[in-house]
C-alpha cells in the first residue's frame, strides 16, 4: 500500500535529479509504519499520522514543500530520491534499514522497540518506546552503548522488588551482542537478596550476600538495583568489607523514588574518601498530565522533522539569494550535508520541545570523592593544630549532576558517569611531603626559603602520577608540619631529622604521599604503607685504588725466579763446558795450533759465555767444529732468552703491576690486611645479624661500628673517606651512594682514589609512603607498576647517576694506558743495576789493590839470591 500527499512549494513544483536543492524541489520522505510490528495499532495511527503530518505542513512549512510516501514495510527502495526516512518497526528491522539508509546517505529517525540498542547518534535518531515501570533495562543498555562504563564483567546484586522478567532483561542489556567493536559484551554475575524490612536482618543478609563473592575472579563492578532504603545499608556493609575502594566501582539504581519522593542527594549523607560510586534514580512524574505512546512519539518525530527541514530550507534560499545560479550549484549542500544538519536541528528540537515521555526522567549523580578530605588540610597542613586527619570520612558530600535519562533521546551526561575512573583527581590540589635527599629528591629554595623548583627521581614518579590521575602537587616540607610526640614511631633506619618528621606526619594523615626514599621494613612504624619497591638498592664496598707495586725491579719480572736461576746455572755450566770441549779436542794437535791463552782457561770461557748471553760475543773463537757448535747452540738460546726478555719487559712497562685487589665479601673477610665499618642501626646491620651465611656473620662480626647523624654526618663521611684513602680501611653502604662520594672526591681533589668492590649483596628496597588507611595506595602501587614495565624508572634514574669519568672502573679491571713514555720510575731497575755494577766493580778494584799492595809488600821482606 502506498499513499502520498503532495504540497506545492512556494516556487512552484519543480523536478530535478536524485537529490535536489530544497530552494527548487519539494523534499521526499518515506514514512514506514510496519504492519507486522504494529498489529492491530497499524490502521488509526496510519490514519491519524497521515492528518497530522498534512495539517503541520501546512502551518509549520513556511519555505518548501514535502512529499510524504508511506510504505507499511521496511523493504522500500531507497533509489526514488528521499531526503529522510522515518520508521516505526522492531529493533531488527529497524537496524537492518539504518544500514541501507547509511549507505544511501539518508536521515533515518525511528521509533522502535524496548531493549534496542539505540543507532548512533551521529547519523540517525532512535526513540524507544517503554511502558512506564520498564525503563532499567533500556537505561542500562543505554549505558552501555554509550559507554558510560567499560566493564567487562559486572556483578549484578537484587532483591525482591525486581521480578524474574526484569532480571532477564537487564542480563540480556549487558551480554547481548551490538555492531560496534567499542561496546564489547559484559559477563554478568547475578546474585539475589532477599528483601528484609527490618533493618538488622537486611545487614545480616546483605552481608551474607556480599562477603562471599568471588570477586578475585569476577572483577570489582557492582550495578545494585535496589530500593532507596536500601542503598545506605548496602554503601556501608561494602565499605566494612572493604570492597568500596579506588579499584571497584558502584552504580546504584534505585526505582522507588519519584519527583513527589524529593531527591536522592538528600538519603546519601556517607560517602568515604577514595570511592567510585554512581547514582541512578527514578523522577518519574506519576500525574495524569503525562504523555506517551506509539502516537506521541511519532507526532514528535515528524514535528521535529518539519522544524528542520523548515529551517533548512531556510538557510539555503538565504545562501542562494547571495549568490548566483552558477555558484549555488557549485556550493550547495551534499547529501551527506543535509542529512547532518538536518539531524543536528531534530536533535535540538526534541531536547527543547520534547514532552512524550517525559514522564518518566532518571537522573544520574556521581560522588566526588577523591581528594575531598584534602582540601582543608590544604590550609591548616602548616598550622600548630594537633587534628588528627586520618579518619577518611568526607565532611561535606559533593555529588555531581552528571546526566540524565529519557525514552526519546537516551541518556545525556553532562559529566562522566565515574569521574575518578577517567579523570582521577579532577585537578585537586594534594599535599606532597618531601625534603631534599639527592638523587631520590631535589629541591631548590630562594633566599626566604621558598620551594622554587624540584626533581629527582621521586618527583619525576609523582609527577607521571599527577599527570596519569589529574591532580596537582604542592610541596610541604617536614619542618612546617607540628610533629606529634606521642606517636612513637620506629626510626632505627632514618637518621636525619626530616625523615623523623616525614613518618609522623604521614602516620597522621597530614599528608596525600611523602615523596621521600624511606627503607622497606618487614614490621613498618605505626601509621603508614609503603608504596611497591620504586628502587632496589645492592649494597658494595669502597677501598683505595689498588697501588702500583715498585717499579725498582723491574728488570727482574718478565722471568721468574726459577727462570732466573736456571739461566744462571747455565751460564755457569756452559763456561766449564766450552773450556773441556775445547781443551779434548784434537783439531788442535792435529793443526799444531798452541792452546795457551783464549779459551784455554775457564776464566776466559766463563766470561765469553757471558759476554754472549750480553749479546756482545768475545776477543777469542773456537776453532774446531765442536767447539763452535756449542758456542753456536748458545747464541741461539741467547737469541731466543734475550727476545723474550724484551717482550715482556715492554709488556710490563706499559701495564702497571698493582697490587691484588679486594673485590667480593670473601676476599675482605679472609684478609687479615682490611678493617670495615658498618653504619649502626643500618638495614644493613639487621640484615646481617639474621643472616646465617658464614661470609656475612664474619662481616659483623669484624666490622666497626659507626654512628653518623645530623650535621656531623657529612664530617664523618669526609673522615671515613680520608681513612680509606690513606689506611686499609673499607666503608659499606649503597653502591649508590659510595658512587656519589666518589664522583664529590673527584671533583674536590681531581684524582681516582677509590674503587668500587664487583660483589653486590644485602638488597634494600626504597618506596614512598602513604598513611595506613589511605585508599589510593593500589591506585599509586598500579601506576608505579605500570611505570617500572615501560622501563620508565630505570631511564629517570640514570638520568641523575654520576656520569662515566676517568675514574669509573673497577677494582678488577686493568688500567689502560696508550703511547706510554718511559720515565724515572720505569728506569730506576737499570739504574740500580748501573749502581751494583760499579759498586761490585770498585769493590772488585779494591781486593786487587789491597792484593797487589799486600804482595809487593812481602815481596820486600823475601830475600832473593842474587841472579846475574
Amino acid at each position: 500500500m502506498q499513499v502520498w500527499i503532495i504540497v506545492l512549494c512556494l516556487f512552484g513544483h519543480v523536478t530535478s535529479d536524485d537529490f535536489p536543492s530544497l530552494i527548487t524541489a519539494n523534499a521526499s520522505i518515506a514514512v514506514v509504519l510496519d504492519h507486522q510490528f504494529l498489529q492491530d495499532k497499524y490502521q488509526p495511527i496510519l490514519d491519524e499520522l497521515k492528518d497530522y503530518i498534512k495539517e503541520l505542513a501546512r502551518v509549520e512549512l513556511k519555505h518548501g514543500g514535502v512529499l510524504v510516501h508511506y510504505y507499511s514495510w521496511t523493504a522500500i527502495n531507497l533509489k526514488k530520491g528521499f531526503l529522510a526516512v522515518f520508521s516505526v518497526a522492531s529493533c531488527e528491522d529497524t537496524w537492518s534499514l539504518f544500514k541501507r539508509t547509511k549507505a544511501e546517505q539518508l536521515l533515518l529517525f525511528a521509533l522502535t522497540e524496548v531493549d534496542c540498542p539505540r543507532l548512533p547518534s551521529d547519523l540517525a535518531i532512535t526513540v524507544t518506546y517503554t511502558e512506564p515501570g520498564e525503563e532499567v533495562p533500556q537505561m542500562i543498555l543505554d549505558l552501555r552503548t554509550e559507554r558510560a562504563f567499560n566493564w567487562k564483567s559486572v556483578i549484578m546484586l537484587h532483591d525482591n522488588t525486581l521480578n524474574r522478567d526484569m532480571v532477564s532483561r537487564v542480563v540480556q542489556s549487558l551480554t547481548s551482542h551490538i555492531d560496534d567493536e567499542d561496546v564489547p559484551s559484559v559477563s554478568v554475575t547475578v546474585f539475589k537478596m532477599k528483601h528484609e524490612v527490618n533493618e538488622y536482618l537486611r545487614r545480616k543478609e546483605m552481608y551474607r550476600i556480599i562477603s562471599k563473592l568471588p570477586v578475585k575472579y569476577i572483577g570489582e563492578n557492582f550495578i545494585a538495583i535496589v530500593t532507596s532504603d536500601v542503598v545506605t545499608t548496602m554503601a556501608e556493609t561494602a565499605r566494612d568489607l572493604g570492597m568500596s575502594h579506588t579499584l571497584a566501582q558502584w552504580l546504584y539504581i534505585v526505582s522507588d523514588t519519584s519527583t513527589r519522593r524529593g531527591n536522592l542527594s538528600n538519603l546519601i549523607n556517607d560517602l568515604y574518601e577514595g570511592e567510585n560510586i554512581a547514582y541512578i534514580y527514578n523522577r518519574t512524574d506519576v500525574s495524569s498530565e503525562c504523555q506517551n505512546g506509539i502516537l506521541c512519539y511519532c507526532k514528535e518525530l515528524m514535528n521535529a522533522f518539519i522544524s528542520a527541514l523548515d529551517e533548512a530550507v531556510q538557510e539555503e534560499f538565504d545562501v542562494a539569494a547571495q549568490v548566483s545560479d552558477e555558484e549555488w550549484e557549485a556550493i550547495r549542500p551534499t547529501k551527506r550535508q543535509r542529512r547532518d544538519m538536518l539531524l543536528r536541528h531534530m536533535q535540538q528540537h526534541i531536547s527543547t520541545f520534547s514532552k512524550c515521555g517525559n514522564c518518566s526522567t532518571w537522573h544520574a549523580l556521581a560522588a566526588d570523592t577523591w581528594g575531598a578530605t584534602y582540601r582543608r588540610q590544604t590550609d591548616n597542613i602548616i598550622s600548630n593544630k594537633e587534628d588528627n586527619y586520618t579518619n577518611i570520612l568526607i565532611e561535606h558530600v559533593n555529588l555531581l549532576q552528571v546526566g540524565f535519562w529519557r525514552p526519546i533521546d537516551g541518556i545525556k551526561f553532562e559529566d562522566v558517569l565515574f569521574p575518578h575512573i577517567q579523570h582521577g583527581f579532577r585537578g585537586k590540589e594534594l599535599p606532597i611531603l618531601t625534603y631534599h635527599n639527592p638523587p631520590w629528591t631535589i629541591l631548590q629554595a630562594n633566599a626566604s626559603g621558598a620551594i622554587i623548583s624540584y626533581g629527582g627521581l621521586l618527583f619525576d614518579i609523582v609527577g607521571q602520577l599527577a599527570k596519569s590521575k589529574n591532580f596537582t602537587i604542592r610541596i610541604v616540607l617536614p619542618g612546617h608540619i607540628k610533629e606529634d610526640s606521642s606517636n612513637d614511631t620506629s626510626t632505627d633506619m632514618m637518621h636525619s631529622t626530616s625523615a623523623k618528621l616525614t613518618l609522623s606526619a604521614v602516620a597522621r594523615g597530614k599528608v596525600a604521599i611523602a615523596a621521600a626514599a624511606i627503607t622497606i621494613l618487614s614490621d613498618p612504624p605505626r601509621g603508614i604503607n609503603y608504596t611497591i619497591p620504586v628502587s632496589i638498592q645492592p649494597y658494595a664496598f669502597i677501598i683505595a685504588r689498588p697501588r702500583e707495586l715498585s717499579r725498582a725491579l723491574l728488570f727482574l719480572l718478565p722471568f721468574t725466579t726459577d727462570t732466573w736461576l736456571c739461566l744462571g746455572f747455565a751460564v755457569i755450566l756452559m763456561g766449564p763446558t766450552l773450556f773441556i770441549i775445547h781443551r779434548l779436542s784434537p783439531y788442535y794437535d792435529a793443526m799444531e795450533i798452541t792452546r795457551e791463552g783464549g779459551l784455554a782457561t775457564i776464566h776466559n770461557c766463563l766470561w765469553y759465555v757471558y759476554g754472549a748471553l750480553l749479546q756482545q760475543g768475545g776477543m777469542y773463537l773456537p776453532r774446531a767444529d765442536s767447539g763452535r757448535l756449542v758456542v753456536g747452540t748458545w747464541w741461539i738460546v741467547v737469541l731466543v732468552v734475550v727476545t723474550t726478555y724484551s717482550g715482556n719487559l715492554v709488556a710490563f712497562l706499559t701495564f702497571p703491576k698493582l697490587e691484588i685487589p679486594i673485590t667480593t665479601i670473601s676476599e675482605l673477610t679472609q684478609s687479615n690486611l682490611y678493617t670495615w665499618s658498618i653504619n649502626k642501626g643500618s638495614y644493613l646491620e639487621m640484615q646481617l645479624k639474621n643472616s646465617d651465611e658464614p661470609k656475612y656473620v664474619s662481616l659483623l662480626k669484624g666490622a666497626e661500628m659507626t654512628t653518623p647523624s645530623g650535621t656531623d654526618a657529612n664530617l664523618m663521611t669526609g673522615s671515613s673517606l680520608n681513612r680509606v684513602r690513606k689506611e686499609r680501611h673499607v666503608m659499606i653502604d649503597w653502591r649508590l651512594r659510595l658512587k656519589y662520594l666518589m664522583r664529590a672526591d673527584t671533583l674536590a681533589t681531581d684524582s681516582c682514589d677509590f674503587v668500587l668492590s664487583s660483589e653486590e649483596f644485602m638488597e634494600e628496597r626504597v618506596a614512598m609512603i602513604v598513611p595506613a588507611d589511605s585508599p589510593y595506595l593500589p591506585v599509586i602501587n598500579k601506576e608505579i607498576n605500570r611505570m617500572q614495565k615501560a622501563g620508565l624508572i630505570n631511564k629517570w634514574l640514570s638520568a641523575y647517576l654520576p656520569k662515566r669519568d676517568r675514574c669509573w672502573q673497577t677494582s678488577s679491571s686493568t688500567r689502560e694506558v696508550n703511547n706510554h713514555t718511559v720515565n724515572l720510575s720505569d728506569m730506576q731497575g737499570s739504574f740500580f743495576v748501573l749502581f751494583l755494577g760499579v759498586f761490585s766493580a770498585t769493590t772488585v778494584l779494591l781486593s786487587e789493590w789491597f792484593y797487589n799492595r799486600r804482595k809487593k809488600k812481602n815481596e820486600r821482606v823475601v830475600i832473593k839470591p842474587y841472579v846475574e
